[in-house]
């Protein structure tokens, strides 16, 4: 028994003495500028952000840059310069042109970063707008049993959008407001005001892109889905006394440049395999601006001059696939909160 105990100590002190510890060199790179940007025709979107990550291979973000200079460079006509409205947020005195080329510069920190040169593509458009029925899958966790899955009836919105030599790609963002209202019980005879009420819908994370379809003959991009709707409003709502009173959406189109497209694409895959096996690295979606000054330091973002038009549309789904379907284009536009409620008077914004 002895001599069991002395072999298997002679075998553990010989791992042991093979066990070497490797501790890899790592550089201490500092971080990277980030520039988030939107420049459009409408002065209401038009900014360029700019940050420092912590170290090079860190997503978070700090504010650190100071003196910065941003400027849109508009290619045979001058220089648009922008204001610092507040610690590394730029807005631009004035809007692009579609037709014409545009550059970003930004002096930062002794160094001066460059965009490539993009042209801003004409006004988008929508053809049409229309909606189908769909039984949509989705999953729902019970109190005390396993995650199900369930079909649930739902409108989905789809857009038909022209193609030409000009304006082939779209980018589209969208917020869906549910309008609301509840009419509290009497209290001592009198009744008290009804409440109405909104809240919205917002976009998934992902980028909605749409273009010309690979070996496709059509000259327009033909039922691109924007997104869909339940047709219970329940589904949305916190309280069984609550009803719904039909849908404001705001639809939001871009048109981009095929670059523009590539490169969002490109960020979509990065955003839908996070916590997979093959998650993409960040630093391998590269962008457009580069630091002319000294070519070894990395700069993310990417700057695009986008031409914006926005609708919006009243849809009032029904109860199911079989109700009358409410839907017409709204041209006026209001700012409208992301949500909130009133008594007794309707919103300045509400549709009927």
């Amino acid at each position: 028994m002895q001599r069991r105990f002395v072999y298997m100590a002679l075998i553990l002190m010989l791992f042991l003495s093979c066990e070497e510890y490797y501790r890899p060199a790592i550089d201490d790179v500092s971080g990277m500028l980030v520039i988030e940007s939107l420049v459009t025709n409408d002065p209401k979107q038009n900014f360029v952000k700019l940050s420092v990550t912590d170290n090079f291979f860190d997503t978070n973000t700090k504010d650190t840059l100071i003196n910065a200079n941003v400027e849109l460079l508009e290619i045979g006509h001058g220089i648009i310069p922008a204001i610092e409205e507040s610690h590394g947020y730029f807005r631009f005195t004035k809007t692009p042109v579609p037709g014409l080329s545009y550059k970003l510069r930004i002096s930062c920190q002794n160094d001066i970063y460059e965009s490539d040169t993009v042209v801003m593509p004409p006004l988008p458009m929508i053809d049409t707008l229309y909606t189908e029925f769909k039984m949509e899958k989705t999953f729902r966790n019970d109190t005390y049993g396993p995650v199900t899955q369930i079909d649930i009836p739902v409108r989905q919105i789809y857009i038909d959008a022209p193609i030409t030599p000009s304006l082939e790609y779209y980018r589209f963002n969208w917020r869906a407001i549910l309008q609301w209202n509840f009419s509290p019980a009497s209290a001592g005879g009198v009744p008290p005001p009804a409440i109405y009420g909104w809240l919205s819908v917002l976009n998934d994370g992902l980028f909605n892109l749409a273009g010309p379809k690979q070996h496709s003959v059509s000259g327009k991009v033909e039922k691109h889905p924007i997104m869909y709707l339940a047709y219970d409003s329940k589904r949305y709502l916190w309280s069984s006394e609550q009803s719904g009173s039909g849908w404001i959406l705001i639809l939001e189109q871009y048109g981009i440049s095929k670059a523009s497209n590539d490169f969002h694409e490109r960020l979509n895959n990065q955003l839908s395999a996070e916590g997979s096996l093959f998650e993409p690295l960040l630093n391998q979606v590269y962008g457009n601006i580069h630091c002319v000054s000294d070519n070894s330091k990395i700069a993310l973002g990417y700057f695009a001059v986008n031409s914006y038009r926005q609708y919006r549309y009243f849809l009032n789904l029904g109860y199911d696939e079989k109700s009358e379907m409410v839907q017409r284009q709204i041209f006026r536009y209001p700012d409208i909160p992301q949500y909130g409620e009133q008594a007794g008077v309707v919103p300045y914004f509400w549709e009927n």
